[in-house]
């Protein structure tokens, strides 16, 4: 019993302590937060949501700031800013995974 607890002790500590690398995110899932600092410096693909409920995907792009800028430029094309029902995700591009974890 003390081995196992043991074990799973140290598989939680190596997650902890790798942020979910080394693969441990395939047997635990991903670390529930991206670290702030990294925000801005991970790809990601950009989904626009219309007030209708309406899905389109404007690209992939670098970071949550420039996946806002494409966001508001696109709703601003569509005449859009003063309507406050559309809205936009920021998907983190990691692995095989296109949408890993939304980060807005």
């Amino acid at each position: 019993m003390k081995t196992i607890l043991g074990l799973i002790f140290v598989a939680f500590v190596l997650y902890q302590c790798t942020d979910g690398g080394l693969g441990t995110d395939k047997i635990f899932g991903p670390p529930e937060n991206l670290p702030l600092s990294r925000y801005n410096e991970i790809d990601v693909n950009v989904y626009f949501y219309f007030p209708n409920g309406h899905e389109v995907y404007l690209g992939e792009t670098k970071g949550a700031s420039s996946c806002g800028s494409i966001a508001y430029s696109y709703a601003g094309e569509k005449n859009l800013l003063q309507n406050n029902e559309w809205g936009y995700v920021c998907c983190t591009i990691e692995g095989d995974a296109s949408c890993y974890r939304k980060i807005r």
